[in-house]
């Protein structure tokens, strides 16, 4: 397994009157080739959560693993641990700092050692896997490019020094429609090609149901529930948690209404279409 997490506790301002417990006694596991969508109110505990897998928050109570690294030691290796886990955090393209693409996707691999020949094909190979021309924007500013192209380079800052595990934070926040579809298919190419194993926070359940194999979701620092999207949209009430299913089970929830009864892992508007297509092909029945 990738991620071995037992018995997380974390609390804020310990022994002060703004003392909160952020994280409340979490166990899971995430094992190699998962994709996972980490989902939540906000106040869930998700962040804080996402923080400790790349040791940005030092372990107080619990055991947090990721593979050979114990964060429950005294002094884990945190630059192997961030070797192994690639974090993006919301608005990334914020984090954007030097003054050329180049040296911004550089950054990471010469931090963990390459060479600086080296670091530079590895920029190169990530800027490519990214979808952006190594050529046209190598020696151009970050600050001139479109908010899309941004992202693609904070991302391949991450690839280039090739991360196993990439846990995302928002990705696709304040991106329009088009710029959060090739957000989405990006990281599902990466995922076979590139890195196997994402985590992913997100608030729009329609993307969680249709790039996730599995949902956890937080709840005041609680695991409420860890299973499969079509399980939890289908079976669970998520009102509560002031959560929407996705579109698609929401349209085959009202056709339910009006007596058309689709299979309950329809998740996506294309799987919708060929449900209903199926269903009146047949006559009527699902």
């Amino acid at each position: 397994m990738s991620i071995e997490i037992k018995n997380l506790s974390c609390v804020y301002g310990v022994r002060t009157p703004y003392e909160k417990k952020a994280l409340d006694n979490i166990s899971f596991t995430v094992n190699e080739g998962e994709s996972v969508g980490l989902i939540g109110m906000t106040g869930s505990g998700k962040s804080t959560l996402l923080q400790h897998l790349n040791g940005l928050i030092k372990l107080k109570s619990g055991s947090v693993k990721v593979f050979d690294i114990d964060l429950s030691k005294r002094r884990p290796d945190l630059m192997k641990l961030r070797k192994h886990v690639g974090m993006l955090f919301q608005y990334p393209e914020y984090q954007l700092f030097a003054d050329t693409v180049k040296d911004d996707i550089m950054f990471g691999p010469l931090n963990f050692g390459m060479k600086k020949p080296e670091a530079e094909e590895a920029a190169a190979r990530a800027a490519e896997l990214t979808g952006l021309n190594w050529e046209d924007v190598k020696d151009r500013s970050p600050l001139e490019l479109s908010g899309g192209q941004k992202r693609r380079v904070a991302i391949a800052g991450i690839l280039a020094y090739s991360p196993d595990i990439l846990v995302l934070d928002e990705p696709t926040a304040g991106l329009d429609p088009l710029g959060k579809k090739e957000m989405l298919d990006l990281i599902a190419s990466l995922r076979k090609t590139t890195v196997s194993t994402v985590i992913t926070v997100s608030h729009n359940m329609d993307e969680i149901a249709e790039y996730c194999d599995r949902v956890i979701v937080l709840s005041d620092g609680k695991l409420l529930y860890d299973t499969t999207p079509a399980k939890l949209f289908y079976e669970e009430d998520l009102a509560p948690l002031h959560l929407q299913p996705p579109h698609a089970v929401r349209i085959v929830r009202l056709l339910e209404n009006k007596g058309i009864r689709l299979p309950h892992d329809v998740l996506t508007e294309d799987q919708l279409v060929a449900a209903i297509k199926e269903y009146f092909s047949g006559g009527g029945h699902a």
